[in-house]
């Protein structure tokens, strides 16, 4: 039965076939890749390994995210990074494809591919990007923290465009009507606001809500708003180095400088797992809402399903509720309901 239910659920809209289609929609390099790279690197370190669930690539993916690891590291191993607040990305679209089950021949799994393209794309293949949001589950923001936040945010149209995301998403309202969504606001290079006293302060929250308000508004609007779940998780991309200041080059073009916390500061991300628990929590709350909807009883037979998903259910109830990690909105799209 549990075989008919999952069947069910993946041929309709939503969740489909075991694979979740995850959006990543922001500038060339505001930080996606590398934010997906800390994910990666720290899943396996953060997971009960009582749980026997791994996060594992395909081939592609992990000589991709092997390249960015380590010129992560090397990074870490500099006193002082310069970077403009979009740095030079990639020029075509990515796909990273990950399974998350117990090993890679397990045919208990949940596939993610997370889907990358340049932000030039907003404006020079809008209708390709239409169509992805179309077929997205997950829609990933990630959002350059200094940028949003330094200097009265002069900077985060540029680094962060929220007026052009909002204006896409604006102009394909009716798929969003038609399945439920999960949007994750990214706050990234955070750490310079998560430390100390200014952890337990709402100040990225606040930049978030007045800078992109319109977008909030959006989903809030009456056919959407118990569509759409909006999540703000913010991470530490690189954990040991955060934002110092601001200089100008000779055209007078902003870079922003990143420097050590501490000597010896070594690459430690924090919180680059949360991300994905909200995204396993959707998905099965997707699952288990749909399974609600069939009144059949599920027989001894496909217990191992049922183990599966309570295997995702203990990874992903925990996700983070708190000052920078906010619900906005469909929470109950995010609810654990009892795994029968």
């Amino acid at each position: 039965m549990f075989k008919k239910i999952l069947r069910y659920v993946f041929d309709n809209p939503g969740i489909k076939k075991n694979r979740i289609n995850i959006l990543m929609i922001g500038n060339s390099g505001v930080g996606k890749t590398s934010t997906l790279t800390a994910m990666y690197d720290r899943f396996n370190r953060v997971v009960d390994k009582n749980l026997e669930l791994q996060l594992i690539p395909d081939d592609q993916t992990a000589n991709k995210l092997s390249i960015k690891l380590k010129e992560l590291k090397r990074q870490i191993g500099s006193d002082f990074i310069r970077a403009k607040p979009t740095l030079s990305g990639t020029s075509y679209h990515n796909d990273f494809r990950f399974i998350v089950a117990k090993d890679e021949d397990s045919s208990k799994r949940i596939e993610l591919i997370f889907r990358d393209f340049p932000g030039g794309y907003l404006e020079s293949e809008r209708q390709k990007v239409k169509n992805w949001i179309k077929e997205s589950d997950v829609i990933v923001i990630p959002i350059d923290t200094p940028a949003l936040l330094e200097e009265g945010g002069i900077y985060n149209e540029e680094a962060n465009s929220p007026e052009k995301i909002y204006d896409i998403f604006r102009s394909v309202k009716g798929s969003f009507e038609l399945k439920n969504r999960l949007i994750l606001l990214v706050p990234l290079k955070s750490e310079k606001y998560l430390s100390g006293n200014l952890y337990y302060t709402n100040n990225i929250r606040d930049a978030i809500e007045r800078e992109f308000a319109n977008l909030l508004d959006f989903f809030q609007i009456s056919s959407l708003k118990h569509k759409v779940a909006v999540v703000m998780t913010t991470i530490q991309t690189l954990g040991d180095i955060k934002f110092s200041m601001i200089e100008k080059n000779q055209d007078g073009k902003p870079i922003f400088i990143y420097k050590k916390k501490d000597f010896g500061a070594k690459y430690s991300p924090k919180d680059t797992e949360q991300p994905l628990k909200y995204i396993l929590a959707f998905a099965i709350a997707e699952v288990l809402s749909q399974r609600s909807k069939l009144n059949s009883k599920i027989t001894d037979f496909f217990e191992f399903d049922k183990e599966f998903l309570e295997t995702l259910d203990t990874f992903a109830n925990d996700f983070k509720q708190d000052h920078n990690f906010v619900i906005f909105q469909g929470k109950e799209l995010l609810k654990q309901r009892e795994i029968l």
